[in-house]
């Protein structure tokens, strides 16, 4: 993700210029052990107006939650919404491949990712993150991401904090405690190129300023201490 940060941040200003106008891709996973379902039911349900009318798409991921599975399924049957499934990381991959494609669109306009093993699950939201234009997320460890960040409620006090710091870096929201708080933003992110292209050039600036090289930090950490 780092390493194509200027890319992929070029691509979804883009997507949203005023010119193309495409669909906000909004990408929702379900960390821990999917504590966030009330919400994140809610927050589809409230979303189906948006999908219907082409101004969202919906990336879900279930993980290898099946109660997520089951209540995924349930509300998309509920509000009429079509959906894809993609159950491995093949199929994930092909996806990412397909999309990173800037003329290409998904078959629908929600696409259902959902595992039986944890690796694939975790692993999901990275790969997709390179193709979202939103990752929509709690303000877990992803607020730190490098691509535009919708924050919605919190599970754990701790992460409070999280969504504070992105916001004061520019490529996070607050944090959005209730289902019409999230769609405020959504509305943001839709009513012009404004607010996103200010996000993702924001993740371009941090990127030069190192904000996203924790990972490469931590590794060199490492290979001095065993020298």
């Amino acid at each position: 993700m780092v390493a194509n940060i200027d890319t992929d941040c070029q691509r979804r200003i883009n997507r949203v210029s005023a010119k193309k106008r495409k669909p906000v891709r909004l990408l929702i996973p379900v960390g821990g052990a999917g504590a966030q379902r009330k919400f994140i039911i809610k927050l589809v349900e409230a979303l189906a107006s948006y999908v219907k009318n082409g101004k969202v798409q919906l990336f879900l991921n279930a993980g290898d939650h099946v109660h997520m599975k089951t209540a995924f399924l349930q509300v998309l049957d509920k509000c009429s919404l079509d959906f894809d499934t993609v159950k491995d990381t093949a199929g994930v991959v092909a996806f990412q491949k397909s999309l990173l494609d800037p003329k290409n669109e998904p078959t629908k306009a929600v696409t259902l990712f959902t595992f039986d093993e944890y690796f694939p699950a975790v692993a999901t939201t990275d790969i997709l993150c390179r193709v979202a234009d939103v990752l929509t997320c709690k303000p877990s460890e992803l607020a730190f991401y490098c691509l535009p960040k919708l924050h919605i409620r919190r599970v754990g006090d701790h992460e409070a904090h999280s969504a504070t710091r992105a916001s004061e870096l520019g490529d996070g929201t607050r944090e959005a405690r209730e289902v019409h708080d999230a769609l405020a933003y959504v509305n943001l992110f839709l009513d012009g190129p404004d607010l996103l292209s200010q996000m993702n050039e924001s993740v371009m600036r941090n990127n030069k300023s190192g904000i996203y090289d924790g990972c490469k930090k931590a590794v060199d950490l490492v290979l001095d201490a065993s020298k």
